[in-house]
């Protein structure tokens, strides 16, 4: 089953995130259903091996706070809960 906890009137989940043989858990996820994509920290993926290269294309996603550069790259898998998902793409 998949735990929602709510933080300051925000649905919150834990996911696992997996980049070959490692694998991070963040507790602090937001459930954004309306999303186009799913983004992580720099800092966060970069735990696992995961960074930008000179070669990636940068990507500008906006929202209510504005807008951020991404670049998209894909994990191993990514699990929330018993839910798993093989090479998920992330930015």
């Amino acid at each position: 089953m998949l735990k929602i906890r709510i933080e300051n009137n925000l649905p919150l989940i834990s996911v696992v995130l997996f980049n070959h043989n490692k694998s991070i858990k963040t507790d602090k996820v937001l459930l954004d259903t309306g999303s186009a994509g799913t983004v992580f920290s720099v800092d966060l993926v970069e735990q696992i091996g995961i960074a930008a290269e000179p070669d990636d294309i940068l990507y500008i996603v906006s929202g209510v706070g504005g807008y951020e550069y991404v670049f998209m790259k894909s994990l191993t898998k990514l699990s929330l809960g018993h839910f798993e998902q093989t090479n998920f793409s992330i930015q």
